[in-house]
């Protein structure tokens, strides 16, 4: 893996006389650039810049989970340091344009003795991208309800490979595989992310990739941590850095329900519609967290997903839910209509020979 490329990245910060340039050979860590990711720049009173920018890979726009944090961290210099957040609730209008920075707008709505609640309104060429509400509150010493879910039984990180070896076994296994999905696979390897995930996967998963296709679950595991040692010990970058993951996968999930691997050439496009994250604990982004989601329902070109992330000791520090847009391509809409339609000429056939 590259060490001192971030692809598709844009930089704003220390802007002079309004140029941007592509910060294309940028040598700053890992650590850093994710430091970067998630850290927005005041320039007005409740008016924020983003930093940085990132499109992933085949996707519309700038990655959603980086939005998230962002707004998040803006939303966080509004409030005092005795407050820590304990959800962020969001809705995605339109893909953002790496290419211009994202204005972050910061409504003060509330600001009590035990909650702080914001409104955060991100645009770009003055038009609204994303919304959401961030709640914060203060830590108390009165005797509360406790209880918490426990942690699934799942493979140790150490024994899962990382996505980028999974990739590269795949490329080693298939060498006669599709020319356009080889070139994927290999600008995949090259996408020099600052967040290892490793997926948990029971099948070969050089075999999901090259067939386009999973056994159907609604369920899925993900192990992820920042990729280097994160340099503050501050909890609000920690904890934008856990918002800015949380929208790694989750709505895939919806996808294997389905039996679809991610990516998936049958699928014309994916969106995040809305995103919401419950903060229970602090954490360290830098260390081994858990990511158990599952898929309730999939209709109406979208899926449904929600997730559970946990520390490597079984602490739930949070909890995620995400609907999403899911569109097939016509030429899969077209087959999907036809084995339908034979299944239930089957069925009829069935019926009609019992009475």
């Amino acid at each position: 893996m590259p060490t001192t490329s971030f692809p598709a990245v844009i930089s704003f910060g220390d802007q002079q006389l309004g140029r941007v340039t592509l910060d294309e050979n940028n040598q700053d860590s890992y650590s850093k650039k994710l430091s970067n990711a998630v850290d927005v720049q005041e320039i007005d009173t409740n008016l924020f810049m983003s930093k940085q920018l990132w499109i992933p890979l085949g996707s519309r726009g700038v990655f959603g989970g980086e939005i998230v944090s962002q707004s998040l961290r803006a939303a966080w210099n509004t409030v005092d340091d005795k407050f820590y957040v304990h959800s962020i609730h969001c809705n995605f209008l339109m893909a953002g344009d790496f290419e211009i920075p994202v204005l972050y707008q910061v409504q003060r709505l509330r600001d009590g003795r035990s909650f702080a609640t914001r409104f955060v309104t991100a645009t770009q060429k003055g038009k609204p991208i994303f919304v959401c509400s961030c709640s914060f509150t203060t830590a108390s010493d009165a005797v509360h309800l406790e209880h918490m879910a426990s942690m699934p039984t799942v493979p140790d990180p150490e024994d899962v490979p990382n996505n980028e070896q999974r990739i590269q076994a795949s490329l080693d296994l298939h060498p006669d595989a599709h020319p356009l999905l080889k070139m994927y696979l290999e600008e995949r390897l090259k996408e020099a992310v600052p967040m290892e995930y490793r997926d948990i996967r029971l099948n070969d998963p050089s075999v999901e990739f090259m067939r386009d296709a999973v056994d159907p679950d609604p369920r899925q595991y993900q192990w992820f941590r920042a990729k280097e040692r994160v340099e503050t010990d501050d909890r609000k970058v920690h904890a934008c850095i856990l918002a800015y993951a949380s929208d790694s996968n989750l709505l895939a999930t919806a996808n294997q329900a389905n039996g679809l691997s991610f990516p998936s050439k049958r699928v014309g496009m994916m969106a995040s519609l809305d995103h919401s994250i419950w903060f229970h604990h602090p954490c360290r982004a830098d260390e081994w967290l858990l990511y158990d989601m599952h898929s309730p329902r999939s209709t109406g070109a979208r899926g449904t997903a929600f997730g559970r992330i946990f520390t490597r000791d079984g602490i739930l520090v949070a909890t995620t839910s995400q609907e999403g847009l899911i569109r097939l391509r016509p030429s899969e809409q077209k087959r999907l209509m036809e084995e339908r339609a034979a299944l239930d000429a089957k069925t009829n056939l069935r019926r009609a020979s019992q009475l």
